[in-house]
């Protein structure tokens, strides 16, 4: 089991987290990186370490020890960074470089799963963990994951427990999950649509454990969102699950994750971590 690897995914531009205010007094650290750095090198926390630290750590303390980091051409003090802790936390990091196909931003997650897997040939005989860079999952969360052997399986996050606003619900995906396997998911659904409904939520964050031989198909298909012009992981995972409606297993969750899409995030993860 801790033989499992994770890829996290680090390559993309940031552009919410540009384009956002604060409303807390940032310091000057805080504020040129939340407008020059990837989310996941932000330095945030009493230790001022980037917030994938916390995160590797966290992986650390799951049992895993290799990593499989996306990242973009031009993040060269980021890789350094990266190489700086390698050593000093026992781990192996390879880089996998995402293509923006000349483009200004990257195609999406789905695309980056798919463009590292061409890079790392051996993912696609083994399983791995998935997660986002600017999320602070748990241990627990990723242990979870890891005792799963059969299935692709994901996280589906109790809303209620997150801590967020019911406007942010409309940035994430809702489940819908049938015998505990993912029968839809919904990707940035209408807010009017959360603002109404009584059920309980279920959404993702963005962390999963593939079989790589059984996904690598429906990500090199996945379709190009119309909306986004980007190869979405929830697209690619519909896929999945029209094709086996028992493809994708899922375990809910009822724990608060650390999320850093805007600059008021930072203060957040900050009081998170103190």
């Amino acid at each position: 089991m801790s033989n499992i690897p994770l890829i996290i995914m680090a390559a993309g531009v940031s552009s919410r987290m540009k384009k956002s205010f604060s409303s807390h007094n940032m310091s000057k650290t805080q504020l040129d990186q939340s407008n020059n750095r990837v989310k996941g090198y932000i330095q945030v926390g009493e230790g001022m370490e980037p917030l994938i630290y916390y995160l590797i750590n966290n992986a650390i303390n799951a049992e895993i020890k290799n990593f499989y980091i996306i990242i973009s051409n031009d993040s060269k003090n980021f890789q350094e960074y990266l190489k700086s802790i390698e050593n000093k936390l026992g781990i192996n990091i390879k880089f996998a470089f995402q293509d923006f196909y000349g483009q200004v931003k990257p195609s999406g997650t789905s695309d980056a799963i798919f463009q590292t897997m061409n890079q790392y040939k051996e993912l696609m005989k083994t399983r791995f963990l998935v997660c986002n860079c600017d999320n602070l999952y748990s241990v627990n969360a990723m242990e979870i994951l890891k005792r799963e052997n059969n299935y692709n399986s994901m996280i589906a996050y109790d809303y209620d427990c997150l801590d967020f606003s019911k406007d942010r619900l409309s940035s994430f995906s809702i489940l819908k999950i049938e015998n505990n396997f993912l029968s839809e998911i919904i990707e940035k659904p209408d807010i009017e649509i959360i603002r109404t409904s009584n059920q309980k939520k279920y959404v993702s964050m963005n962390i999963f454990s593939f079989i790589g031989s059984k996904v690598y198909k429906y990500l090199k298909d996945c379709p190009i969102n119309k909306v986004r012009g980007e190869k979405e992981l929830p697209s690619a995972l519909q896929n999945m699950i029209l094709d086996d409606k028992e493809s994708i297993i899922t375990f809910p969750l009822c724990e608060h994750v650390p999320d850093m899409t805007y600059k008021d995030d930072i203060e957040r993860i900050n009081n998170f971590l103190n």
